[in-house]
């Protein structure tokens, strides 16, 4: 429950910002999930869970996403290995917590998601990235993500 209250509160905040600086306030959460997410290896190694592999980065950010986000995040494995892993997400916070408290943009949703978990995944191993191919907050019915090595 702790974690629902700070998403409303984080939301809620964001409204109050929003409505003082306007759409530079995207920019700003894009910078705080960046740094957000590089401090995901200092909580992987505290926790001393792996990060070697495609496989092992999936299930350390799982870990690490349900500890900042809470158990409302949820999803599936579609297709992995060592080299790239494939993931559906049917529940998340950040959306449910939107649609909660009634605030129907999801404009930045987007960006700052794939900023925070892009840096996780980079902080977590150098060699690998992660990218979004659907969101449920543009409208897709589920969100799909692939972590693989950098080319």
């Amino acid at each position: 429950m702790r974690s629902c209250y700070g998403q409303l509160k984080r939301y809620s905040d964001d409204m109050l910002v929003r409505q003082i600086i306007g759409d530079k306030v995207d920019e700003i959460w894009n910078v705080i999930m960046s740094e957000g997410g590089k401090e995901s290896k200092a909580l992987a190694e505290s926790l001393g869970l792996p990060a070697s592999n495609a496989a092992e980065i999936d299930s350390t950010l799982d870990i690490i996403s349900a500890i900042i986000l809470g158990p409302e995040l949820m999803g599936e494995i579609v297709e992995a290995d060592e080299r790239r892993v494939i993931g559906k997400i049917t529940g998340c916070t950040m959306l449910n917590a939107h649609r909660n408290i009634g605030y129907g943009s999801t404009a930045g949703t987007p960006a700052h998601c794939q900023t925070f978990c892009q840096s996780s995944v980079e902080s977590l191993n150098p060699r690998y990235t992660m990218r979004f191919t659907k969101r449920m907050c543009t409208g897709d019915p589920y969100c799909e993500y692939a972590i693989e090595l950098k080319m």
